[in-house]
């Protein structure tokens, strides 16, 4: 007789291992950070035993959450493999690829550069999908993945796309009102889902590389997602912490600008990551021979 185990609970204990924080694996599973908690502290209690520490930037498992996390990861894994080989959902014929990809990278890097792919390779069809649960490389539908991570897929292949560098952006006409450090205590100071208690901001992160003290910021303004803040910028509704990549065409354009000269590397990096098998698939190596080729590019 099976073992009724906690499926749920387990695979929100693989999230925050993974991530590495509550509030990154609420986002991806798209549910509260509350609930994320109520699930794992369910979990520990069924398990009798502690599986996470955590701190203030950061959450770490214990080496039990590890050993759990690991083997709800393979498990799923081995599930996915089999659901894929018995519904024939990769088959070499056939035309279409599905791209997961965070929203910011997708909308503002990768939709604009697609029309060139979809010119020297009309034989393709390319959809992208931003759903938390479709791009999440362990158990989405997707062909191939975009992570924006620091790295570490086990079990899965994995490249780096490009680095990122960051640096304050915003519209021309609020950079004319800006002229030293200490006049971001009066601006409105743009964030997406990155600045979370999970671990250093985006903007104490540049601070501190750049070897600078930021002022108190009284006004914040917090949206869900890297494109939506970058539009505001664009706006003149604040200023935002610029993601090399996702604001290059803006930059490029005009339409933003850097007001202050400290660029620093970002705590993150792009990844192309797909499955061992996928790598076999002739349209998967297209994209991803595109994908670095573009990436190579002065203008990408």
């Amino acid at each position: 007789m099976l073992k009724t185990l906690p499926f749920s609970a387990l695979r929100t204990l693989e999230a925050v291992v993974r991530l590495r924080g509550f509030g990154r694996a609420a986002d991806e599973l798209n549910v509260t950070q509350s609930a994320v908690s109520q699930q794992i502290k369910q979990l520990e209690s069924w398990i009798g035993t502690r599986l996470l520490i955590r701190r203030s930037r950061q959450t770490l498992p214990t080496e039990a959450g590890e050993r759990l996390a690991q083997a709800t990861r393979e498990g799923v894994g081995l599930i996915t493999a089999v659901c894929d080989d018995l519904r024939g959902a990769a088959q070499e014929d056939s035309k279409r690829i599905l791209v997961g990809s965070p929203p910011g990278f997708a909308f503002l890097w990768l939709l604009p550069r697609l029309l060139h792919f979809d010119d020297q390779n009309p034989q393709t069809l390319v959809s992208l999908s931003t759903d938390p649960q479709a791009r999440d490389p362990y158990s989405g539908d997707a062909d191939l993945f975009i992570s924006y991570s620091a790295g570490g897929f086990p079990g899965l292949h994995a490249e780096l796309l490009m680095t990122e560098t960051m640096s304050p952006v915003c519209a021309p006409q609020v950079a004319q009102s800006l002229t030293s450090l200490d006049d971001l205590a009066n601006q409105v100071i743009l964030q997406d889902q990155l600045d979370s208690p999970d671990f250093v901001s985006n903007w104490a992160y540049w601070a501190n590389e750049s070897g600078l003290a930021l002022p108190h910021f009284s006004r914040t303004r917090q949206y869900g997602q890297a494109n939506l803040v970058v539009q505001a910028a664009i706006q003149g509704l604040g200023i935002a912490m610029g993601r090399g990549p996702l604001v290059a065409d803006a930059i490029a354009k005009g339409k933003l600008v850097h007001p202050f000269p400290e660029f620093v590397q970002s705590q993150f990096s792009y990844w192309f990551v797909c499955d061992h098998a996928a790598l076999k698939s002739q349209k998967v190596d297209v994209f991803r021979s595109w994908l670095h080729e573009t990436v190579q590019t002065k203008d990408s």
